[in-house]
């Protein structure tokens, strides 16, 4: 009898284990764990992570309310961008902006509350984090790789042009950039 109690407790915590948390936040995310942040040079730089409207449509209704970010050193200054659909591989029209340069916390993982939560359509949105190094510096961090579709776009004042990170440099790794959706 205590072998059939004890198989039917385990069966139970199995079940409550792998049911949904609707809750909690979602996230929209490309990368994995904080690895490491790459050394860029004295320059403007923004990291993002575009997320596909086959991949917010499963939010449509919903709202993008924070953005998660890992940071090593801080920059001379930093903002979260917010853009919507672009084409031609660039970000389309700035939704959001917000300076969080006076709120970072080095060599860990940064939330900041979106002060008007930006509800999701389908639509494609970029999420960034826009860095101005005063020298060459490590900040944005980023995970071992591979790289997802869409999850290391780099923009650079030195050439004004979006590109992956995997096209700049040849290294395959994901920004740690996330936007958490709740309703």
């Amino acid at each position: 009898m205590k072998k059939y109690t004890f198989l039917f407790c385990c069966l139970a915590l199995m079940m409550s284990a792998c049911q949904d948390d609707d809750n909690g936040p979602n996230l929209l995310s490309h990368d994995g764990a904080n690895v490491t942040g790459p050394l860029l040079q004295a320059a403007t730089w923004q990291a993002a992570a575009r997320f596909t409207g086959a991949e917010t449509a499963e939010f449509s209704g919903l709202r993008l309310t924070q953005v998660e970010f890992f940071m090593g050193l801080a920059p001379a200054e930093a903002d979260i961008f917010i853009y919507g659909p672009g084409v031609n591989n660039q970000p389309g029209d700035l939704l959001y902006q917000a300076s969080v340069g006076n709120s970072i916390t080095q060599t860990a993982w940064n939330t900041h509350r979106i002060v008007s939560p930006i509800e999701l359509t389908g639509q494609e949105i970029w999420i960034a984090v826009n860095l101005v190094h005063q020298f060459d510096q490590q900040s944005i961090g980023c995970d071992a790789g591979p790289a997802a579709s869409d999850g290391d776009w780099l923009f650079s004042s030195l050439d004004n042009q979006w590109r992956t990170y995997r096209e700049r440099t040849g290294e395959s790794i994901n920004w740690n950039i996330r936007g958490i959706v709740e309703e």
